[in-house]
Parts: C-alpha cells; sequence; structure tokens
C-alpha cells in the first residue's frame, strides 16, 4: 500500500491572474464565482442592491448592479493571498 505523500508547500495557491472568473446565478438573485482552483465568493440580490461576500463570507461592499458587485470580487481574486 502506498503511502499517502504530504501536499506541496504551494497547494492552494493560485495565479489568479492567469484565470478567468465565472459566475453562476444558483437561484434566482444569488451568484457563487470561481476561478481555476478558487472560490472567489457570493453576490446576493437584497432589497437595497448587490452585497458582495469573499470566499469567507465577509462583506465585501454593496453596489448598485450586479455586474459591478462580481467585478469587484474578480478583481479580489487577482490578488496575492496573504
Amino acid at each position: 500500500m502506498d503511502t499517502p505523500r504530504p501536499a506541496p508547500a504551494t497547494a492552494g495557491l493560485v495565479d489568479a491572474s492567469r484565470g478567468t472568473a465565472t459566475w453562476h446565478e444558483v437561484e434566482k438573485g444569488f451568484w457563487v464565482g470561481n476561478i481555476p482552483g478558487r472560490f472567489l465568493g457570493t453576490v446576493e440580490h437584497g432589497r437595497t442592491g448587490y452585497i458582495a461576500r469573499d470566499d469567507t463570507g465577509a462583506r465585501v461592499g454593496r453596489y448598485s448592479d450586479a455586474v459591478e458587485a462580481r467585478a469587484a470580487l474578480s478583481e479580489r481574486g487577482n490578488e496575492p493571498r496573504s
């Protein structure tokens, strides 16, 4: 039986600049986004606009339209992770 090998130190790190964000409306007014290998976050339509939340669920902001909210999360996906 093979012994499991530890994951490389770079496991989970993604160069987001090489990926294009993909957005899916999983319910009416609720989108989830990702780039290859990384969850970006969600956008939800509410009474006061579109609420963007990052991959940890933290609120990123409120936007007047879904395109703007998704763009804010997509741009954050291109930032290096600490």
